[in-house]
Order: structure tokens, then sequence, then C-alpha cells
């Protein structure tokens, strides 16, 4: 087959993929927000900043930090779009993902505002299944790890490592109720609370697994935007998403360079 000419088995044109825009330079580092919106907030972080494009939900931009090349692609909501991504940036040659987003807390020491550096996903999304074993644990790059917590550090963020679970919705697969007045399935995140998850959302298990079986170094760092114990939803969460970026474009310069 011509190189011009797709393939289902591999639907890309050339070297061009399906779904994502494509840089000129790619970055070997980007932070993956679900927000398309939360793309355009990276120039607040990011020197030279620029938007690539978008497809779908599916937004890139990219910039420098400290005279190092950092992407920003959104992920869009859940694990079937993050699949996307992870396997894309992985053939364009990307080494490191960090996933920067929002979470639910499920930890009692945990307040809105916190930052998780996520060390492990307890298993729980569906797509995951395809990137890590039955029993095999979902863990972070221990590097990226001690780079976003000390990236925290510096910047004198709350929080610490800890645990997350991914849920495959975002309505009855985290316990809320699918209609208002509902009652929900508060047990649902009894049972995740139990096996050690301090936190639900709904991308990093995936970014973790394909990461690691596409070779990448991936991470994830979540903003806890509600707490679910104490039912508190956080409303000014614009410096936040700012400090998640600037603590995730932190670490992921420092991984490229080996810092």
């Amino acid at each position: 087959m011509a190189m011009n000419e797709r393939s289902a088995i591999w639907p890309w044109k050339g070297d061009v993929p399906p779904h994502l825009p494509r840089p000129d330079n790619m970055p070997k580092a980007f932070l993956l927000p679900g927000d398309p919106g939360r793309v355009d907030k990276a120039a607040e972080v990011l020197d030279d900043f620029r938007i690539v494009g978008q497809n779908r939900e599916f937004r890139m931009g990219v910039g420098t930090l400290d005279g190092v090349a950092v992407g920003i692609c959104s992920t869009g909501i859940g694990g079937a779009s993050t699949e996307i991504v992870m396997v894309e940036l992985a053939a364009l040659g990307v080494e490191v993902a960090i996933r920067t987003g929002g979470m639910g807390a499920l930890a009692k020491n945990l307040a809105l505002g916190d930052f998780l550096v996520v060390a492990e996903a307890v298993r729980n999304s569906g797509v995951a299944t395809f990137y890590a074993e039955p029993g095999e644990r979902v863990l972070a790059d221990t590097g990226i790890v001690a780079l976003l917590d000390a990236s925290r550090g510096e910047l004198g963020l709350p929080g610490r490592p800890g645990t997350c679970a991914t849920a495959d919705g975002y309505y009855r697969a985290q316990g809320r109720p699918d209609r208002p007045h509902g009652n929900g399935t508060p047990a649902i995140l009894d049972q995740l609370a139990a096996r050690g998850a301090e936190g639900i959302e709904m991308e990093a298990e995936i970014v973790l697994a394909a990461g690691h079986a596409l070779g990448m170094r991936a991470g994830a760092v979540l903003a806890v935007h509600a707490h679910r114990l104490s039912d508190g939803w956080l409303e000014d969460y614009d410096k936040t998403q700012r400090d998640l970026l600037r603590l995730g474009a932190m670490a992921a310069a420092r991984a490229v360079v080996g810092r």
C-alpha cells in the first residue's frame, strides 16, 4: 500500500495521525488535560506558546519551559478518547506523558485545592484492560512521580503522592444519581476506597497503563476540585488549573533533560 493511502488496520495517512493535530517539531513530553479549553491556559505557563490545531476533542499546543519543548493535548472525557491520544502520541515519538486533571477526593486528609500525585491507579477501567494484564498493578513511572512531587513542593502547593481510581462514566459509574434528587450508589465509592483509592476521575489509569505498554514514561497529577465525602465543590478553579499546568510542565521539562 502506498504511503499516502489509508489502512483500516492503521488508519494513518503516511505519518499523519487520523485524530491528533501534528506540530512540525514534536516535543518529547506532553501534558494531557481532559478539557480542550484548558489547553489555551498553557500560554500562562509556557514560553513561545502557540496552538497547533484542534480535531474533535483533541486540541494541541506547544511551547517551551526553560528552553525545553513541552506539548499539551486534551484527551476529552474518558478512556476511549484518552487511548487514542496515548497511542498516537507514542507513534509520533513522544516519550513522557503526564495527565493534568481534576478528581473527586475519597480521602479525609485531602482538601479542596490539594494536588494528588498519582503513584498507582487501582484497577477499574475497562479500556485499561487492553494494556495491562488481569491482576497487574497500574503504576506511574517512579521518576515522573518524584519529579511531580518535587515540583509541587517547590511551588508550595498542598498535596502528596497517592492512589486514584478511574471510572468509565461520570454519573452511575461514580456513584452519582442519574436524575435530579436521585439517591445514587455511594457503595461504589466505598468499595473503591476500600481498595485504596484516594480519589476518583476518568483518565489516569489509561494514561498509566497505555504509557507503560507503549514504552512511555507516564504519570498524573490531579487537583481536588470535588470532595465526595463532604460533598464539597471548588467553584474558583482558575488558579488551581494554572498551578496544575505549571507543576506538570516543570516535571515534564525536567524529565526530558534528565534532571
